[in-house]
């Protein structure tokens, strides 16, 4: 990353987020390179190495969720040094644009460019902004947050958001795998492999993330970040052809195609056919099927939230790796929307159990997300999903949410209360069911509470000094959000028809 280029980067992040995209800086595109058969034995050992290649890389990449779960990306190549050709490099751009498939390409500089440049500009169908432009496109659009000096500034501040490019790098070299499926491989890959290879990645990581390190946290919510953007893609999928047969859509698109799906089920009836008797089931089926079966049937009841969710899990990644402990319902204000959150957690709480992953990072997750109080002890939650490898459903200790059914969250004193025993445990993991007003964890506090400020009543003043909005007080299976003004109001009317 050319620390010149990343004032640009940040400006075209700041309007992206004003005309309401979620971001992400400097993707690279990158290919394997193979030896030639022979070519090393041939040379005496000096024959090209195999390893990765380098296509190019976005230095901005902006997602938008359009109804229908149509996902619109617009890439912004940024420079700043007046040795740049802009009219050679808008073709390129145009060329960049049609290999990613993005729907909009911007040209972004920090000197003014030629007439022959603009020119181009319609006929290639890019956006030509220097950075006066620039400037005046962010005023036309207006400030991305009610706050900018809010906890969310982090977003567009040059040095936070070069320190959180960097908090990756010097992490264990055990999370090498992970981290180069996150940078390089999860945008190569044919999408339909995605739902599965990110959560085969975290299983092969997990025993090496750590949820007390917020670098850990902020690298597992990015990851939930580009697992929300795979789901898009699933439902968009479902959406243009099976509404009314998800689950077979849903396994044509993991398989890629009805063809695929087919034989991987042969293959599954023959393997068990010769297999020795006592030996469970075998099934072409990924062992928490069930389970995201679940969470994709909650993303496409809820279309209109997913934009705000790519958000949330982009906003709660840069405060993570900020070190900056605020929730989001206090760093949003009166702008957070909870069910975009608990998609987010959702999605959270599938990666944990599906990956095998401390059931802490799903504590926290929900802590920045929902704004839930965390407490110092407290009873780790049973994980919902089958253990890896497992595939007789044994061990499961939740048929409910294995048949995909939305959970029963009760509320209580504003915030989620964990049952004692004998609850169901949902696709989050947290047993749900009781009404006390104690949860496990001892703390009554409301759900405002910053993470790791369980100590903290709602009345207090928020750690950012943002204004706290007023907290939903129910959150139903079907991720249904009541205020409890509307609970009173609907009890009252209901016993004003009764009497």
């Amino acid at each position: 990353m050319s620390e010149l280029d990343l004032g640009l980067k940040v400006g075209v992040r700041r309007l992206l987020w004003s005309m309401g995209y979620s971001t992400r800086l400097d993707v690279e595109l990158r290919g394997e390179q193979a030896a030639p058969h022979g070519t090393s034995q041939a040379r005496g050992g000096s024959g090209i190495s195999s390893g990765p290649e380098t296509f190019t890389d976005l230095d901005v990449l902006g997602v938008f969720v359009a109804p229908g779960f149509r996902l619109t990306s617009t890439i912004a190549d940024c420079k700043s040094g007046r040795r740049d050709k802009p009219t050679s490099r808008m073709f390129w751009a145009r060329g960049v644009g049609d290999l990613f498939g993005a729907d909009h390409v911007m040209l972004v500089r920090e000197h003014e460019v030629n007439d022959a440049t603009r020119q181009l500009s319609n006929r290639l169908g890019i956006t030509v902004l220097p950075s006066a432009d620039l400037a005046a496109m962010q005023q036309l659009y207006g400030e991305p947050l009610t706050d900018p000096d809010g906890a969310l500034r982090v977003l567009f501040d040059r040095t936070a958001v070069a320190n959180g490019l960097a908090a990756f790098t010097g992490l264990n070299r055990r999370l090498g795998p992970l981290l180069e499926y996150r940078e390089f491989d999860f945008w190569v890959y044919e999408d339909h492999r995605n739902p599965v290879q990110l959560v085969a990645h975290l299983q092969d990581a997990a025993k090496h993330l750590e949820p007390r390190n917020p670098v850990h946290l902020a690298l597992f919510v990015d990851l939930a970040w580009l697992y929300m953007l795979t789901l898009v893609r699933v439902c968009a999928h479902l959406q243009s052809a099976y509404l009314r047969d998800q689950d077979r859509g849903l396994q044509e698109y993991l398989f890629g195609g009805a063809t695929n799906l087919r034989e991987k089920v042969e293959v599954a009836h023959l393997l068990q056919s010769v297999a020795p008797e006592g030996i469970q089931p075998l099934d072409h089926l990924p062992p928490y099927y069930a389970q995201l079966r679940e969470l994709v049937t909650r993303l496409m009841r809820r279309p209109a939230e997913v934009q705000a969710g790519l958000r949330y899990a982009e906003a709660v990644s840069a405060l993570m790796a900020a070190r900056v402990h605020v929730a989001l319902p206090d760093a949003f204000g009166v702008e957070y929307r909870p069910i975009a959150a608990k998609l987010v957690a959702d999605v959270c709480g599938f990666l944990v159990a599906a990956g095998g992953l401390d059931p802490e990072f799903r504590v926290q997750a929900r802590a920045w997300l929902l704004g839930e109080p965390v407490a110092t002890a407290r009873k780790t939650p049973t994980l919902t999903g089958v253990p890896t490898g497992d595939t007789s459903g044994q061990g499961r200790s939740d048929d409910h949410a294995l048949r995909g059914d939305g959970p029963v969250v009760a509320a209580e004193h504003g915030h989620v209360s964990p049952s004692s025993q004998g609850a169901p445990v949902t696709l989050d993991g947290i047993e749900r069911g009781s009404s006390d007003a104690h949860d496990h964890d001892g703390m009554g506090a409301a759900r405002g509470a910053a993470p790791d400020s369980g100590r903290r009543s709602s009345d207090d003043a928020p750690v950012d000094g943002i204004h706290r909005p007023t907290r939903p007080k129910t959150v139903q299976g079907e991720l249904e959000v009541e205020s409890a003004t509307s609970e009173q109001g609907t009890a009252e009317s209901g016993t004003s028809a009764g009497s």
